[in-house]
């Protein structure tokens, strides 16, 4: 019944909304599978002396080769720290894992892939340190958070699908009894782009996962890369070491976005949906296909539970990414939805958070509720590109490193405390700052909505006009843990330790 849905909102799309630009729109996939995956979060930061790893995955679900750009990008300011291009054979998997370059808290992570897809350049079978070059460079933006290399160590991952392949290319990286043909071709020196004839636009259908595991601390949360579809109707390769393409580079500059849920005015059920189409233009500085993409992944409120029980000794965090925040904060302007510009502290944005255990009860935490402050922003602020929000409360056993998050041992983080009488339940985080709240217009460009639902009372019917989204864009989640002490298993002990991880649910608002 789901998949039925999903097909006759999307027909019903199509087929209304024709009139604005083109026929093509980046949209988030309800299927997870699209043209670019967004991996919300890595990292190899230590949590109770044990250090995490990530693993992660991306399958080619069509029988076509393709060529997808692989970018690892550290938290503070989405900084690239790796980027190298994939060749995927068609039905292929390609998998990595993400580890401490040596055991010491300063070293950066390290990517390991065990797999025998083509890369360019090749990995070495040991694998290959993330670097500090791009936010290293003395007086740079980027810079100004820390030049050292343990910001690589934990942040998120991007991987978008630059073109499939044909002719001798699609050959070469094409598996034979699970080996490539010949990825030499791929990997020479001369081969700066693919040739002439042999590349053709994206056609989607990748989708992948990521998995935080604690090895030593008994610990593992799994979660599903967020699928973008509709980026590009145009072949965007470049050879590895380029800072193109990436998210912002949508082509065309379009987007497609779903709000459902809405309260119908008479029957009060939230069965309305309407569907958004809209054409973006350059403006402040943000390019328009920045802000067509940055459209599909804005919400007003983040919403999730969390778990701080004493008997279990229990411990949440919530995973915070804003993708695409780098185009539009720098560190002299902050363009809308954005308030505040990049400083040694951060990008600060303000938030809201109010919190509800399980008997209803609530309260909102605010002022001296969150610690540590930020060093150059006001109270209640995520301050990072991607930001764990670490969840505490007043007993002992949540009170152990305020400079490092409880679940993850995440560095970019804000600790926010509940009150007494509030181990565990839900929480509702709203965007505040004036940016948030002003929203991302169109810039001028125009767009189309049609509502859509049972009792919708203008089903339908197409209506111009430009839009507003408000909020922030965001993704992330939710990670808990449960701790048992040690368990008698069979005739020897063994750690009674376990996590789960659960994506956000989200408020999204727009306008008219």
């Amino acid at each position: 019944m789901n998949t039925f849905k999903r097909k006759a909102l999307f027909a019903a799309v199509v087929a209304g909304l024709g009139t604005v630009g083109t026929a093509e729109a980046v949209y988030l996939n309800p299927n997870r599978a699209g043209q670019v995956l967004v991996y919300p979060y890595y990292t190899v930061q230590s949590s109770g002396g044990n250090s995490w790893n990530t693993y992660i995955s991306v399958v080619n679900t069509t029988s076509i080769a393709k060529a997808v750009k692989v970018r690892v990008l550290e938290g503070k300011t989405s900084a690239e720290v790796l980027d190298f291009n994939l060749f995927l054979s068609p039905n292929d998997v390609w998998v990595a894992a993400i580890v401490p370059a040596d055991a010491t808290t300063g070293s950066p992570g390290h990517l390991i892939a065990p797999d025998l897809s083509c890369t360019r350049p090749a990995i070495p079978t040991a694998g290959v340190d993330f670097r500090n070059f791009q936010y290293s460079v003395a007086g740079s933006a980027d810079a100004l958070p820390g030049t050292t290399l343990d910001r690589t160590r934990e942040g998120y991952i991007e991987m978008l699908e630059m073109g499939t392949l044909s002719g001798a290319t699609a050959t070469a990286v094409t598996h034979v009894n699970g080996v490539p043909a010949n990825c030499g071709v791929v990997q020479a020196a001369g081969f700066t782009a693919v040739p002439a004839g042999q590349i053709n636009p994206p056609k989607g259908g990748l989708m992948g996962t990521g998995t935080l595991i604690n090895v030593a601390s008994g610990l593992n949360g799994d979660y599903k890369a967020e699928a973008l579809d509709g980026w590009s109707n145009a072949v965007q390769y470049s050879d590895s070491g380029f800072v193109t393409p990436n998210l912002s580079n949508a082509l065309p500059p379009t987007s497609l976005v779903i709000r459902s849920g809405d309260v119908d005015p008479v029957t009060l059920a939230s069965t309305l949906i309407t569907a958004y189409r809209s054409d973006f233009v350059l403006t402040s500085g943000v390019s328009a296909g920045a802000r067509a993409v940055a459209s599909v992944f804005m919400h007003t409120a983040v919403a999730n539970e969390y778990v701080l029980d004493n008997a279990s000794a229990s411990l949440t965090d919530w995973v915070l990414t804003q993708p695409l925040k780098n185009q539009f904060v720098n560190d002299v302007t902050a363009a809308q939805p954005y308030t505040n510009v990049l400083t040694i502290g951060g990008a600060c944005e303000t938030i809201g958070f109010t919190f509800f255990n399980r008997e209803e009860q609530s309260a909102t935490a605010s002022g001296s509720d969150f610690s540590p402050l930020p060093p150059a922003g006001t109270a209640n602020s995520l301050c990072w590109e991607s930001t764990v929000l670490s969840i505490r409360n007043s007993d002992s056993h949540t009170q152990v490193d305020t400079t490092s998050s409880t679940v993850l041992g995440s560095k970019n983080l804000t600790n926010v405390n509940v009150t007494s009488g509030f181990q565990n339940g839900w929480a509702f985080l709203t965007f505040t700052g004036a940016g948030a709240v002003a929203g991302l217009g169109t810039g001028g460009g125009t767009s189309e909505h049609i509502a859509m639902g049972t009792d919708a009372p203008a089903f339908g019917a197409v209506v111009p006009g430009e839009v507003t989204f408000f909020g922030l864009p965001v993704v992330g989640f939710m990670f808990r843990t449960f701790s048992n002490g040690t368990l008698t298993c069979g005739t020897g002990s063994c750690q009674g330790n376990y996590g789960g991880l659960f994506a956000h649910s989200y408020q999204t608002t727009i306008t008219p």
